[in-house]
């Protein structure tokens, strides 16, 4: 199983702060990294129940690029979806697609949650490999962002895949994106749909959760001049 990291991104009622922190000890998930978070008051942290060791050692920091930056895998959720085949930005899995994607991966992945009110932003989206929403009531989709965590949690802990694959760091992911784009680029590709294409391989690399021998294979085909020192 990974080691799973919850971020919650601008929250606007610490209280939601102290419930998630109770449900990540029901769990046994004890990492909480917050984005410009409010400042927590007692009750909440009595809210938290033994949780609040979890709220004590939390990080707070300021933007979303700083808690993701030293992650294996980046999970982002929404309780809005694109029913498009052709959608990228918000192409969702489910939580328990998800939870069985992760017990595959070897490291550190966070599981990022949005604001209270409108969620994740474009921009956050686009910082995340993966989109993630929890199947829901149509007429009433919306959950609030502890019982989400909870779901969420609840999925990853009853996991029951054991075997678990090595997969490569961010950054070589980053790079094996950044030479796609390249070739995109040398090979004319229409400049207009780089961008998404981009975004789509990038998913697609991160649903794989390739191996290092798979990296250095793929940036060989895709020429990489670098690649004498991929070995």
């Amino acid at each position: 199983m990974a080691e799973i990291r919850v971020i919650v991104v601008e929250p606007k009622n610490p209280g939601n702060l102290g419930s998630i922190a109770r449900v990540m000890k029901n769990f046994g998930f004890n990492e909480l990294v917050t984005v410009n978070a409010p400042k927590i008051p007692f009750e909440d942290y009595f809210r938290s129940m033994k949780g609040h060791e979890i709220l004590e050692k939390r990080r707070d920091v300021n933007s979303l690029k700083d808690a993701i930056q030293d992650l294996k895998m980046v999970i982002g959720t929404s309780g809005v979806i694109s029913k498009s085949r052709n959608a990228v930005l918000r192409k969702n899995y489910s939580s328990r697609d998800i939870a069985s994607l992760i017990s595959d991966v070897k490291g550190k992945v966070g599981i990022v949650f949005g604001r209270e009110d409108i969620g994740l932003t474009n921009e956050e989206l686009s910082l995340c490999d993966l989109f993630m929403q929890i199947p829901t009531n149509e007429d009433y989709p919306i959950m609030n962002v502890s019982h989400a965590v909870a779901v969420v949690l609840y999925e990853l802990f009853v996991s029951e895949k054991e075997e678990s694959r090595d997969v490569i760091d961010r950054d070589k992911l980053d790079r094996l994106v950044a030479k796609f784009r390249e070739n995109l680029l040398r090979n004319n590709y229409p400049r207009h749909r780089i961008d998404k294409t981009e975004l789509l391989f990038r998913r697609v690399m991160a649903r794989a959760g390739i191996t290092e021998y798979e990296y250095r294979v793929l940036m060989g085909t895709i020429g990489c001049k670098d690649y004498s020192r991929e070995q």
